[in-house]
C-alpha cells in the first residue's frame, strides 16, 4: 500500500513538473528532490524490512544523479547530507541498524555521485556559459545572470543599468596585425575590465568585439563613473559605450536595443567629429 501511494505521488509530481517546469524556480526542484529523499527514508522506517531498504537504496542513487546533474553545488551537498542522515536514521528507527554495511555502501555511492558527477556537471555548465577566449560570460551565461538580477531588482526596488561596449577600429587590428594579435587584445581587455569592476557587476562578451555590462543597484549616472574606471592606458584600443536603464516591465532585448541606439548615436557623433578634423587642413589651405 505504501509503495502504491508513493508511486502515485511520484507520478502526480512528475506531471506537475512537466506542465509547470518553466515556471518553477530552482528552489522548487530542490524541495521536490528533498521530499523524495525523505519519502525514501520513510519507506524504510514504515516497512522495516530488507525489501523496503533495498527499494530505498535503489532510489537514492537516482535522486543523487538528478541533483548532481541539474543542481548547483549547494543543492548537491544538501541532498547528499539529507540522504546520508535520512537513510541512517531510517535504519535505526526501523530496527535495521544491524545492516550498517548497507548504510556505508549507500553513503559511499551517494557521495561519489555527488562529488564526481556534481563537479563534472558544474564544469560543463561553466564551459557552456563562458567565452573561451576572454573567460567572461558568453551570451547564454549573461542571459541567465541578467534575468536573475532583474528579478532581484524588481523585488528590492533597486535600479539596474546595462552598458553596451563596442571596440573602436578593432577590424583594423585584425586586418593589419592579424587575428592572433586581435585575440590577445580581447583577452587582455577582458582581464583588465574584470579587475576594475565592482563585486556583483556582470560582464560578458556579447559577440565579436561587442561586450555588455550589467550594473546592479546602479543608475545610468552611476554607470558613467563605473565605466570611467575601465580605461587602461596600457591597452592599444578605445571603445564606445551605450547606456540604458533596465526598467521593471521591460525585456532584456528591449533594454539592450535602447542601449544599442545610444551606442550608435555616440559612434556617429565620433565619426562626424573625426570627419571634421580630416577636412580642417583642406579648408585652411583654400
Amino acid at each position: 500500500m505504501l509503495v502504491a501511494v508513493i508511486g502515485a505521488t511520484a507520478i502526480v509530481a512528475s506531471l506537475v513538473i512537466w506542465v509547470l517546469g518553466p515556471r518553477i524556480p530552482m528552489l522548487g526542484f530542490e524541495l521536490v528532490a528533498a521530499l523524495g529523499s525523505l519519502t525514501a527514508s520513510a519507506t524504510v522506517t514504515r516497512a522495516a524490512t530488507h525489501g523496503g531498504m533495498m527499494l530505498t537504496a535503489f532510489a537514492y542513487p537516482w535522486i543523487a544523479i538528478y541533483a548532481a546533474h541539474f543542481f548547483p553545488r549547494r543543492g548537491v551537498i544538501v541532498q547528499g547530507v539529507l540522504i546520508s542522515v535520512g537513510f541512517g536514521v531510517a535504519l535505526i528507527v526501523g530496527g535495521l541498524s544491524h545492516v550498517v554495511i548497507y548504510w556505508i555502501i549507500v553513503t559511499a555511492t551517494i557521495w561519489s555521485i555527488c562529488i564526481v558527477l556534481g563537479h563534472l556537471s558544474e564544469s560543463l555548465r561553466r564551459q557552456a556559459d563562458t567565452d573561451p577566449l576572454t573567460g567572461l560570460l558568453n551570451r547564454n551565461g549573461f542571459l541567465t545572470a541578467a534575468i536573475r538580477e532583474h528579478a532581484i531588482a524588481q523585488r528590492s526596488g533597486n535600479r539596474l543599468t546595462i552598458a553596451v561596449l563596442d571596440l573602436d577600429g578593432f577590424k583594423q587590428i585584425n586586418d593589419l596585425r592579424g587575428h592572433v594579435v586581435g585575440d590577445r587584445v580581447l583577452a587582455d581587455l577582458g582581464r583588465s575590465w574584470r579587475e576594475r569592476l565592482r563585486t556583483g557587476d556582470i560582464l560578458a562578451r556579447h559577440g565579436g568585439d561587442e561586450f555588455v555590462l550589467l550594473l546592479p543597484a546602479t543608475s545610468p549616472e552611476g554607470a558613467v563613473a563605473v565605466l570611467e574606471r575601465l580605461h587602461d592606458e596600457k591597452l592599444p584600443i578605445t571603445w564606445s559605450v551605450g547606456i540604458g536603464e533596465w526598467l521593471p516591465n521591460e525585456s532584456l532585448g528591449e533594454c539592450i536595443a535602447r542601449a544599442d541606439t545610444h551606442l550608435y548615436s555616440v559612434k556617429d557623433a565620433l565619426r562626424r567629429r573625426d570627419a571634421g578634423r580630416d577636412v580642417e587642413p583642406l579648408l585652411s589651405s583654400v
